[in-house]
Order: structure tokens, then sequence, then C-alpha cells
């Protein structure tokens, strides 16, 4: 009974901790709020440029006050395994925002680090699709992983030299 008992509230601890880390400080929300408010703080013109899907969405984001607060931030809108949609407020208009994760390691897939990837204000109403996107996330790490190799690669032949 005792041992029952004790599984129980172990069993119930780590549920406990599960959901307080996945939907917690490590959800796709919370990710969104830090990494979107650090941007505006920063005022990082080639970071935002990077992030928007267009001209509007950069003139927006760079006219904003650096103390700026992400007020609203929705659940997933939708997507896929590797790239999620969600919507959030900012100043007077709607940003229409993609992230996207990686999962390198068993700890990654249960507990996704979530990334800004794109941001857009739609402004004719025309959203880009998911799977172009997930076209452009697979790209872009496939070119990172390019550039990392090449660097792997001199770095070795400097320390052969």
């Amino acid at each position: 009974m005792r041992k029952t008992f004790i599984f129980i509230v172990v069993l119930f601890l780590m549920g406990g901790a599960y959901l307080y880390l996945r939907f917690g400080p490590l959800s796709p929300q919370h990710a969104l709020k830090k990494q979107l408010e650090h941007i505006i703080q920063e005022h990082d013109q080639v970071s935002i440029q990077a992030l928007s899907l267009d001209k509007p969405t950069m003139e927006y984001l760079l006219e904003l006050p650096t103390n700026a607060k992400v007020e609203t931030a929705t659940d997933f809108q939708g997507g896929s395994e590797q790239i999620g949609y969600l919507v959030s407020r900012v100043g007077v208009k709607p940003l229409h925002v993609y992230m996207t994760v990686t999962t390198k390691s068993l700890y990654h897939k249960l507990f996704p680090k979530w990334t800004l990837f794109k941001i857009t204000i739609a402004p004719n109403g025309t959203l880009p699709s998911i799977l172009e996107l997930q076209k452009t996330a697979e790209s872009e790490r496939n070119q990172d992983g390019m550039e990392e190799l090449q660097a792997e690669k001199i770095a070795f032949r400097l320390f052969d030299e």
C-alpha cells in the first residue's frame, strides 16, 4: 500500500513538472513574447529585416517604441511539426508570427525550443503557406549546416599546419 502511494505521488509530481515546463516558461507563447520584446528593445535593423516577410512589417517593427510589450499571443493556429503559426498583438496591429523548432535530442522532442522565424502584419490579408515556409526553413538549416561544416574544415586545416 505504501509503495503504491509513493508511486502515485512520484507520478503526479513528474506529470506536474512536465506540464509546468511544457506549458509554462518553455511554451511557444512565452518564447514569442520574450524574443519579440528583445528584438523590439534592441531595434536591430538587421534582425528585424531578416524576420520580416515584407517591407511594411519591417517599418512597423522599427517604428515601435523600445519599451513596447507583446500584449497577447494566441495558441497555435496551425502549422506543422517544425513550424507553428500564432497571432500576437504589439501596439495597434496584429502580427502573424511563424515560429520554428529544431529537435536534435530526446529532450528537445519533449520540450521543444521555439524560435521566431518570420513575422508579417499581412497588409493584403495574404499569408504565406506553411509548406512554403517549411521549405525556406529547411534550406536555411541546410545552409547553416554547410557553413558550420566549412568552418570546421578551415579550423581543421589550420590545426594541421
